[in-house]
């Protein structure tokens, strides 16, 4: 493995393998997932995989995909959201692949339906859904108790297009080992069923209530379905146990934002800033915080600190204007809409813009 670089989970930021199909972490597919520097993990169980890349912080692929959304409108501050990263209901589960072709006899399991779940494993790695469907099918016929079996066959399920077989089949290996339980209820929130899906993860919260991975999970499916105060509780608890991670402050903030709970919302923000100042949305979000306290002059230095750092982002300059003009400053407001508008001149407000700005100051030739 030495000098193989490593696969970076984009659910969870796991290093993995390169010819790994499926995260050993949390179990999602790894299509789509980019190279990172350094080597990859020795086994399925060395360090990197289990937890985040040991040379990228616990948040750094999501932290990159939500604190660089600085392009975009000032909309986009009102729709912050991540997916959210599993938990690990067992790390073996999807680490077949990496066995060689011809596995000892020795090695194989003896339970009822272990060669028809080692074979259903393969294929399904191999991209064989419908050989994986039907002799993992055959594992639970033989094996209808077996949640490890039910659990695999609920992913070929879900990939061949079956999305409520998954779903019953996730169900029943949740039933059968609460171990599975917040991996139903990730397939729960993930579609759609979300009422069914905070049913399943309070009730892991209930016999567990220290797992802040759960309580990130359940906080950021509240959180997209608008239920922000009881999002907070929850993104709180994890918050506190990953207290260096950004992106899950910037959506504790806005969440206790939304709540009303504005001052605690601003000192998170700035807590934000502090560790990523680049980090546009919560820059404009303090900014508003701010200016809504009352405190209208370091409203706009955030905002023109934020331009110094990251001048390449227009709608730092147009959400100055709007505060500039709220401030009675037309002058200085009318600049900050040309400069916007000269910065993205395709934009939909673009025009909108630049005709506030000539308002602005033909108001002011005439005073």
């Amino acid at each position: 493995m030495k000098g193989q670089k490593a696969v970076v989970c984009v659910a969870c930021g796991a290093r993995n393998r390169p010819q790994w199909d499926f995260c050993a972490r949390c179990n999602e597919p790894l299509e789509g997932a980019t190279l990172a520097p350094g080597p990859a993990p020795s086994s399925v169980s060395g360090e990197g995989v289990g937890g985040a890349p040991s040379s990228v912080p616990a948040w750094g692929v999501a932290a990159v995909a939500l604190l660089a959304l600085g392009a975009l409108g000032v909309a986009a501050w009102r729709s912050v959201a991540q997916a959210p990263p599993p938990d690990a209901p067992d790390p073996r589960l999807f680490t077949m692949a990496t066995l060689p072709a011809e596995v000892p006899s020795a090695a194989l399991p003896t339970a009822p339906g272990a060669a028809d779940y080692e074979a259903g494993l393969r294929l399904l790695h191999q991209g064989d859904l419908g050989g994986a469907v039907s002799r993992l099918a055959a594992a639970v016929a033989a094996s209808p108790e077996n949640a490890e079996y039910l659990n695999v066959y609920g992913h070929a399920l879900s990939r061949s297009g079956d999305g409520d077989g998954g779903l019953s089949a996730w169900g029943e290996a949740a039933r059968l080992d609460r171990r599975y339980a917040a991996h139903y209820a990730r397939a729960l929130s993930r579609a759609g069923r979300t009422a069914e899906a905070v049913r399943q993860y309070e009730e892991v919260l209930a016999a567990a209530p220290e797992r802040a991975t759960i309580h990130e999970d359940l906080g950021r499916l509240l959180y997209r379905s608008g239920d922000y105060a009881r999002a907070a509780a929850h993104l709180q608890r994890a918050s506190e146990a990953r207290a260096d991670d950004p992106v899950l402050r910037q959506e504790l903030a806005y969440a206790l934002d939304q709540s009303g709970q504005k001052a605690r919302a601003v000192a998170l923000y700035k807590q934000v800033l502090e560790v990523a100042p680049a980090a546009t949305i919560s820059r404009g979000l303090l900014a508003q915080g701010l200016f809504d306290q009352g405190k209208r002059d370091e409203a706009v230095a955030v905002l023109r600190q934020g331009i110094e750092v990251t001048p390449q982002v227009p709608v730092l300059q147009r959400t100055l204007g709007s505060l500039l003009e709220r401030s009675a400053r037309p002058t200085e407001a009318a600049a900050a809409y040309r400069a916007y508008a000269r910065m993205a001149p395709n934009a939909p407000d673009a025009r909108e813009m630049l005709d506030r700005a000539a308002r602005l100051e033909a108001g002011e030739r005439t005073r």
